[in-house]
């Protein structure tokens, strides 16, 4: 979980000259939280898809923007296992030959393997790898991976986000600032 903690003893000493401004704070910080959650979104699947085989429509992040009534935005990622047919499979689709090529998965980017047992299906509702229960033809089930909130909390990907963050909250600060100072003619 990424966290972006703001000082705001030093936001204070960057808000007193809007105190004469009607709305003044507001139009300030909405725009730039909003901003600062569409640079955290972009830097998040970025540092994602880095070390994941994932394409970037395929990661699941909620964004609740900041408005003026309410000064808070949040970015959620889904808190649930992933479908393996997201990441990179081979062969893509049925198979209608035999002898069936085994699949091959790949989830983090440079490694991965074939699976011991499973198979592909073409049609809806899901498209990708599945495995037998037991020893008969039915119940099946869809192969799972590892979750977003996993892959955005690692090590070498949250330090990223909270700079990415943190900075782009800095430099739209006082765009944002100085962009209602000469709005209001002050």
């Amino acid at each position: 979980m990424v966290t972006l903690v703001v000082d705001f003893s030093q936001l204070e000493k960057h808000l007193k000259v809007l105190r004469d401004i009607k709305n003044g704070v507001p139009r300030v910080l909405v725009p730039t939280i909003n901003r600062t959650l569409a640079a955290g979104q972009t830097a998040i699947k970025r540092e994602i898809r880095k070390r994941y085989e994932i394409k970037y429509s395929d990661i699941p992040i909620k964004k609740e923007t900041a408005h003026y009534g309410n000064l808070e935005g949040s970015l959620t990622l889904a808190d649930h296992m992933m479908e393996l047919g997201k990441f990179h499979i081979s062969p893509r689709g049925v198979q209608k030959r035999r002898p069936l090529k085994p699949i091959f998965a790949r989830v983090r980017v440079g490694k991965g393997g074939r699976l011991a047992t499973g198979f592909m299906t073409g049609g809806l509702p899901y498209a990708g790898p599945w495995r037998r229960v037991g020893k008969s033809r039915l119940p099946i089930k869809k192969m799972l991976t590892i979750s977003a909130p996993i892959m955005a909390s690692q090590p070498s990907v949250a330090p990223v986000i909270a700079k990415v963050m943190g900075d782009t909250f800095e430099k739209r600060l006082d765009h944002e600032i100085e962009r209602v100072m000469q709005q209001s003619g002050k």
